[in-house]
């Protein structure tokens, strides 16, 4: 597990989780476009058999070799931006699932992962929290400065009053 992740990397988990779903849909419109990507040309011929007469014919195909390249590499550029994008939200997951404080893991699971409000967070962990309680542990957690005391009320120590502490 990573030591430390910032607001800004963390607040990433959602986007990337909305940005797989985009790819997703961008790659099936991909295939689609390979279904539906048409030539269609009038061309001259002749009845196969006596009487050859002249006749107009209207063709149509599918114009694969260039377009069906471009769709290729289209396709391949989209599935490794979604490779890439579900290796860091895995790295994610994991740096808030590795969190020993399960209020904490609560907190950053409901902010990062599911988007809620504080509000919401708050309402969701119960405990008499309120929504700023729950965004200052959460501020505090990513800091890195969170103890807790025997009554385990959380309490922020700098290192200013760790150093006053020990002198006394």
């Amino acid at each position: 597990m990573r030591c430390k992740m910032t607001k800004k990397e963390l607040s990433q988990l959602r986007f990337i989780s909305k940005e797989i779903e985009i790819l997703k849909k961008q790659i099936e419109e991909a295939e689609k476009l390979t279904e539906m990507h048409t030539a269609s040309d009038v061309v001259e011929g002749s009845n196969p058999v006596w009487p050859y007469q002249k006749r107009t014919f209207y063709i149509e195909g599918v114009a694969l070799p260039d377009y069906e390249r471009r769709v290729q590499r289209l396709r391949n550029k989209l599935k490794h931006r979604m490779d890439e994008l579900i290796k860091e939200r895995e790295k994610l997951e994991e740096y808030i699932n590795g969190i020993q404080d399960s209020q904490i893991r609560i907190i950053l699971t409901l902010r990062y992962v599911k988007g809620y409000s504080w509000r919401q967070i708050a309402n969701q962990i119960g405990g008499g929290n309120t929504p700023d309680s729950v965004r200052k542990m959460h501020d505090r957690f990513l800091k890195g400065s969170v103890t807790f005391d025997k009554s385990n009320k959380e309490k922020t120590v700098s290192d200013n009053q760790l150093r006053v502490r020990r002198d006394n």
